[in-house]
C-alpha cells in the first residue's frame, strides 16, 4: 500500500474570522487526508500564503479589515502565490460578491452552513486540477525518458542568461556534448541498453555540475550545458571531472566516453541563442572528428 506521509499531503490554508468555520472545515479536511493552516484576517493570509505556498486557498470574502476579495487580488500579483487556487467561503444570499469573487481570480466558492460532501469535492477538484497542470508544465519543458530539461526550454533559459548577463556585466559558459558510442550501444545490444547507456551519462552529469547549472538533452545522444557565472577557462577542471566520473563505468563492457564543445557568452557579445548552441556544436564536433 502506497502510503503518503505528512508532507506529501496538500495544505490547505482556510482563512475566516468566525473560529467556528474555522474549527468545522478544519476537521472536516484533517480527517480527509488534508494537511491544515488557519489565518483569522487578510494580513496574516497573505503572510502565509508567501512563506508557506499553500496548494489551496478557502477564504472567507467577508472579513473585517481586508476582505476576501481583496487578499485573493494581492494573492494574483505576485508570481510566487498567482497560481494557488482560491476557494471562496460565501454566504448563500451573497451573489453580488460571488460575482466580485470570479473577476477577482477566484476558481471556485463553497457556501454556508456547509454541506461536508460538497466542500470535499470542490476541494478535490481543484487540487486534481492543480496536480494536472503541474504534470503538463514540467511535461513541457522536460524529456521524458531522462527527466532532463528538453531542446525547447534551452534555448528560453538561454534568452534568460543572456539577459542576465547583460545586466549584470558577467559572462557565461555553453557546452555541447555528444556520447561517442550509443550507436555501437544501439546497433550491438539494442536501443534498450543504449537508453540505459544514455540515462547512466544523465546520472552522472547530475552528481558532477552545480546546483545552478542546467542539463538539456537535445535529441538522441546529444545534450547542452549551461554553467551560469562561469568563464571558459575554468572548463578543464570541469570536463575533467566529468571525464573520470563516467570513464570508470561501462555499459556491456564498453567504457562511456563523450565528445564536448564549448561556446562562451559576455555581457559585451550579441550572440543569440541559436548562435551560442552552434558554436559549442561545432566545436565538439571538430573534437569528435580528432579521434577518427
Amino acid at each position: 500500500m502506497n502510503m503518503m506521509s505528512n508532507d506529501q499531503k496538500p495544505l490547505i490554508l482556510i482563512v475566516d474570522d468566525n473560529s467556528q468555520n474555522l474549527s468545522v472545515l478544519g476537521n472536516m479536511l484533517n480527517s480527509n487526508g488534508y494537511r491544515l493552516a488557519a489565518a483569522q484576517n487578510g494580513v496574516q493570509a497573505l503572510e502565509f500564503a508567501q512563506k508557506k505556498l499553500p496548494d489551496l486557498i478557502l477564504l472567507d470574502i467577508m472579513m473585517p479589515g481586508i476582505d476576501g476579495i481583496e487578499v485573493c487580488l494581492q494573492l494574483k500579483k505576485p508570481e510566487i502565490t498567482k497560481h494557488i487556487p482560491i476557494i471562496f467561503i460565501t454566504a448563500l444570499s451573497e451573489t453580488n460578491e460571488k460575482l466580485k469573487a470570479f473577476r477577482a481570480g477566484g476558481v471556485d466558492y463553497v457556501t454556508k452552513p456547509f454541506v461536508p460532501e460538497e466542500v470535499l469535492a470542490r476541494i478535490n477538484v481543484h487540487i486534481e486540477l492543480k496536480k494536472a497542470l503541474r504534470r503538463l508544465e514540467e511535461m513541457s519543458v522536460t524529456d521524458e525518458m531522462t527527466g532532463t530539461f528538453n531542446r525547447r526550454f534551452a534555448y528560453e533559459i538561454l534568452a534568460k542568461q543572456i539577459q542576465m548577463a547583460k545586466e549584470a556585466s558577467s559572462s557565461f559558459v555553453v557546452c555541447y556534448v555528444d556520447i561517442d558510442n550509443l550507436k555501437d550501444i544501439n546497433d550491438t545490444f539494442g536501443h534498450a541498453d543504449g537508453d540505459i547507456l544514455i540515462n547512466t551519462v544523465v546520472n552522472s552529469l547530475k552528481r558532477v555540475i552545480r546546483t545552478s547549472d542546467y542539463l538539456f538533452r537535445m535529441g538522441g545522444d546529444e545534450f547542452l550545458l549551461i554553467f551560469p557565472q562561469a568563464k571558459l577557462k575554468d572548463s578543464d577542471n570541469l570536463i575533467e571531472r566529468l571525464r573520470k566520473q563516467l570513464n570508470h563505468q561501462q555499459v556491456h563492457g564498453l567504457p562511456i566516453d563523450f565528445s564536448f564543445g564549448f561556446s562562451e557568452f559576455h555581457a559585451e557579445d550579441n550572440f543569440s541563442p541559436d548562435e551560442l548552441i552552434k558554436m559549442a556544436d561545432s566545436n565538439m564536433y571538430e573534437a569528435k572528428m580528432k579521434k577518427k
